[in-house]
């Protein structure tokens, strides 16, 4: 109950009723309708601002864009087929967010990995491909990055890791050689990158209550319920289970699907639509991926 009237719609529902009981004490229709009129412009700028929140062209516009060289331009042309299919002006949008990226969070090196300009460019591209439908696609469950050469040791979990996200330490931890390979093969389902990334998103909006998320992390929610809804079905998940589309690792629990559904849904794009096209249109709708984004 706490929680209801810290909510916005709790707070809404809450002048609306302490304004029936003041009319049904004062008998005032000015009162009753000053009400209403408050609660519906309330809900209509609140409509507004999502559709904004959700356009390409609010999202992507900038001032002052940062930009990358071309070197760094180069090493995502070559190693991104997403990027390469995008519009000039939402190129630029993408070499904004990279560079965004890399002055918002720090990338370390374990066990000799050396933190060069390719690596550092790949993993910023990589976020920004995941996250490029959001408006507010900088988050807080994360800081820092570490690149290990292989699988490593967790100290935490006690077992072998080619890629996790602790939102305690606030880490995201790869294993630079399955990254990469991640990138190099963009069509077999296996994208550590994206994986991961996709742990920190979700981690991101399930920490905020509905008030303070962002339309971004509200989307991404709303999505993950939806997806949470649809498995309840037994004929549906019996059915994702059995297609051997997606890797039994999936089905290891909530966060797990959502995170390998993200994946096929950039790297087989056309298989997950034909296959499941009701999850492939809530995947879309929760990053507010765009067709208008690419070139024809």
């Amino acid at each position: 109950m706490k929680k209801f009237f810290k909510s916005t719609i709790g707070a809404v529902l809450a002048v609306i009723a302490f304004s029936l009981f003041w009319f049904w004490v004062n008998k005032s229709y000015f009162q009753l309708g000053f009400s209403l009129f408050f609660v519906a412009l309330f809900f209509g700028i609140e409509a507004a601002r999502k559709k904004i929140s959700r356009n390409p062209k609010y999202i992507h516009y900038r001032f002052f864009s940062k930009k990358i060289s071309e070197p760094q331009k180069n090493i995502i042309q070559q190693n991104y087929s997403f990027y390469r299919r995008l519009k000039p002006d939402f190129q630029k949008s993408f070499d904004n967010r990279v560079a965004v990226f890399l002055e918002q969070y720090k990338i370390i090196g374990r066990q000799g990995v050396e933190v060069d300009e390719e690596k550092k460019i790949l993993i910023a591209s990589c976020y920004t491909q995941l996250t490029f439908g959001m408006s507010t696609y900088l988050i807080e469950s994360f800081k820092t990055i570490l690149l290990y050469p292989d699988y490593y040791f967790s100290n935490i979990t006690k077992d072998n890791h080619l890629g996790e996200f602790n939102p305690h330490l606030k880490i995201i931890v790869f294993s630079w050689k399955h990254f990469w390979e991640g990138i190099k093969v963009d069509d077999n389902n296996y994208n550590l990158g994206i994986h991961e990334f996709s742990h920190a998103i979700l981690s991101s909006s399930k920490a905020k209550n509905f008030r303070s998320q962002t339309v971004a992390e509200n989307d991404f929610e709303i999505g993950y319920r939806k997806i949470l809804d649809i498995l309840k079905d037994r004929e549906f998940y019996t059915r994702l289970y059995h297609s051997e589309y997606f890797r039994e690792y999936a089905f290891t629990n909530n966060s797990e699907f959502i995170s390998v559904i993200l994946e096929h849904f950039f790297e087989t794009p056309h298989e997950f639509s034909s296959k499941f096209p009701e999850l492939f249109e809530i995947v879309k709708e929760m990053i507010n991926y765009r067709e208008e984004w690419f070139q024809n």
